[in-house]
Formats: C-alpha cells, sequence, structure tokens
C-alpha cells in the first residue's frame, strides 16, 4: 500500500515537473527590460529592467528588480525584503566603464554582466559551459520536500541568444 502511494506520488511529481513550464504568462516587453525569471511554483515573474540617466545605466542603481504576481490578477508589485535579500535581488558586484557585474541574491553560481551592445541597448549575458548568453529568461526549476518544505532550486534553464543574436540558446545549470 505504501508502496503503492509513494509510486503514484513519483508520477505525480515528475509530470508536473515536465509540464513546468506549459502555459506561462509571457510579461509586455518594455523598453527598459533586460529578462525575466519563472519558476515551477506559480506563474508569479520577476521582471528586472535597466535604470537610466540621460541615457546612461544609473551607477548607483543600474537595476530595478520588481515582480507581476499573475496569481494576484497581474498586479505589478516591488520585490519584498526576503525576496530582494534571499533570491532574487541583484547583487551589485564590480563596476567598469563598459561592464556591470551582479549576481543573485539567491546564488554566487551564476554571474550576470550587463553592458551595451553593439546597437548601443543595455543587454545582460552570461557565460555557461564557454557560452556567451544574451539573457531573454531564465526558469528556475525547484525542487520541494514533503508538504511544500526545504524548498531548494534543482535546476536553472537560461534562454536567450548567442552573440550574433539569431541563434537561440538554452543552456541548464545544475544546482548541488
Amino acid at each position: 500500500m505504501i508502496r503503492s502511494f509513494i509510486t503514484v506520488l513519483c508520477i505525480f511529481f515528475s509530470c508536473c515537473a515536465a509540464t513546468a513550464q506549459n502555459n506561462y504568462p509571457i510579461p509586455e516587453k518594455t523598453p527598459n527590460q533586460l529578462f525575466y525569471i519563472q519558476h515551477s511554483n506559480n506563474h508569479n515573474t520577476y521582471v528586472y529592467d535597466y535604470n537610466s540617466k540621460n541615457g546612461v545605466i544609473d551607477p548607483k542603481n543600474p537595476i530595478h528588480e520588481y515582480r507581476i504576481s499573475y496569481t494576484e490578477g497581474g498586479e505589478r508589485q516591488e520585490l519584498s525584503t526576503i525576496q530582494r535579500k534571499m533570491a532574487y535581488g541583484m547583487t551589485l558586484l564590480n563596476t567598469t566603464p563598459n561592464i556591470l557585474t551582479f549576481r543573485l541574491a539567491a546564488t554566487d553560481k551564476v554571474l550576470l554582466y550587463l553592458e551595451r551592445n553593439k546597437n548601443g541597448k543595455p543587454k545582460v549575458y552570461v557565460t555557461l559551459n564557454d557560452c556567451k548568453i544574451y539573457l531573454d529568461k531564465m526558469f528556475v526549476q525547484l525542487k520541494e520536500g514533503l508538504f511544500k518544505t526545504n524548498i531548494e532550486v534543482d535546476y536553472i534553464l537560461f534562454y536567450g541568444s548567442g552573440t550574433n543574436n539569431k541563434e537561440q540558446i538554452i543552456e541548464r545549470l545544475e544546482i548541488d
């Protein structure tokens, strides 16, 4: 009986993980949008826009993070302190004249670089598996313990384009 129950649970969660990105809303693209993040717990989306002053990226506050709460009718909300400090906030690590280096609060395994592309538009890129990806979105697959406890990241999918902006790239990063 218990073995059958565990088998059914495994099949259920495997099916949920396999369809994790089906029917996810796509946030409306704004002129300053850099990329967005979605995760497997719900459809709420975390959006990252660049801030500029007089046509230049604001060095004191280069990125504005917020979420679109699709579970509450698509309402745009600022990140809570916990979201900003523990998960979806960006930490500025280094600034050079041409590139700003960041990391997400949730992990130090991925560095994000903000630069102007060849057309002068600010873009964020990551380098994974020796591949430079101009980021459009990320999808975070979470693994959960029983009763939704011990939420941890299983893997992250990075979606974007290569340096020639024509090839679409998807890279997967396993989180241990």
